[in-house]
């Protein structure tokens, strides 16, 4: 399973994150991934999606190919704060456990 964290650098950024994580999204529709899912925070600037994979190899070729690797090469634009994290599962865990694993990143 793989969680991303993304922090938008303004909400100008908002209408070009959703334009490439839409198309993100429809490619993981036809991937191998057997599950995801995405929400937001309630301010909208911060965003996880949630990937759930077979095997390693499954989502390596995800990430280095298609509409995720253009988006990877200009995250930039829209945003300087993007973390992810792995984790041996078997489903899709909840939000609340998910976002848990970002907060030993962020200064207290």
């Amino acid at each position: 399973m793989s969680i991303t964290k993304i922090e938008l650098n303004s909400y100008s950024k908002l209408l070009d994150f959703f334009k490439f994580n839409g198309q993100i999204i429809n490619e993981l529709k036809e991937s191998n991934c057997k599950k995801f899912k995405v929400t937001g925070n309630w301010n909208l600037k911060i965003w996880y999606t949630m990937t759930l994979w077979e095997n390693e190899n499954d989502i390596d070729t995800f990430y280095r190919n298609g509409k995720h690797l253009d988006a990877m090469k200009q995250s930039k634009k829209f945003s300087s704060k993007i973390q992810s994290k792995r984790k041996n599962e078997v489903e899709l865990i909840s939000w609340k456990e998910g976002k848990k694993l970002f907060e030993n990143n962020e200064p207290n």
